[in-house]
């Protein structure tokens, strides 16, 4: 897996770790697409992040800031050398988390004048959860944890992603200026944390189902083997002691 920063240690040691762009496929033009571009003409989302987020991209004259178009911000760029309230003025932040991923999978469809999902959202969902459920159970698997079933494991690593996703759709609000982007993102979110719900319930049944008193257990029957000569015994389903004599 690329190495992944949190969002605070960007910029940080002379422009170093930057950020690693990732741009939409559609741009906003003359805000024919949706509402609220203003000056803005693009996102790109920043991968390099551990909850990656998406900054507002701008055209000025033939230069795209931040950084033309790259992928990588330079660290001796301006961009790089700013503020962190600079650099939020001048490209500013607007989603983070799940939403930021579900929406640089869609692309504009000018005939229909309508966005299209590239990738199926089932996917994109399982996607997005496995990863950070990777990195849950890689930072889980010492000696101390080794007690712990896998399910249990699961379910702590859900109890605190829902936390971390809906702190990062509450802090997504100034999508709202994007009026339907915000909605159809709004509705993948809605999605995610259902399918954390159905996990969650999955898990614990399975969890229920382990503890529950076999039914089909039978009663304890005891039994007494005689051994004679040199063959060994071997006895089948005993539920009870065997004495050998």
């Amino acid at each position: 897996m690329e190495e992944v920063y949190n969002e605070e240690d960007f910029y940080q040691d002379e422009g170093w770790p930057s950020e690693s762009l990732k741009y939409f496929s559609y741009c906003f033009l003359s805000g024919k697409e949706d509402d609220g571009c203003g000056d803005y003409d693009q996102f790109a989302l920043v991968d390099n992040a551990l909850y990656p987020y998406v900054r507002l991209t701008k055209k000025r004259g033939s230069f795209q800031s931040p950084c033309g178009l790259g992928t990588i911000v330079p660290t001796s760029s301006s961009f790089a050398r700013k503020s962190e309230e600079e650099r939020d003025e001048e490209c500013p932040k607007i989603i983070w988390g799940f939403a930021a991923i579900y929406l640089s999978e869609l692309r504009y469809d000018c005939n229909q004048d309508d966005y299209l999902e590239t990738i199926n959202r089932v996917q994109i969902i399982n996607d997005f959860y496995n990863k950070y459920l990777h990195l849950y159970l890689q930072s889980h698997n010492g000696l101390r944890y080794s007690k712990i079933s896998n399910e249990q494991k699961e379910l702590d690593f859900i109890e605190g992603h829902e936390i971390i996703i809906r702190g990062l759709w509450v802090k997504s609000y100034p999508l709202k200026k994007y009026s339907l982007l915000y909605e159809y993102a709004s509705d993948a979110e809605t999605d995610y944390e259902r399918f954390l719900q159905n996990r969650k319930e999955e898990l614990n049944k399975k969890i229920e189902e382990r503890l529950k008193p076999n039914s089909d257990t039978k009663p304890a029957q005891f039994e007494t083997v005689t051994q004679t000569g040199d063959k060994s015994v071997f006895i089948n389903e005993n539920y009870g002691s065997v004495t050998i004599k």
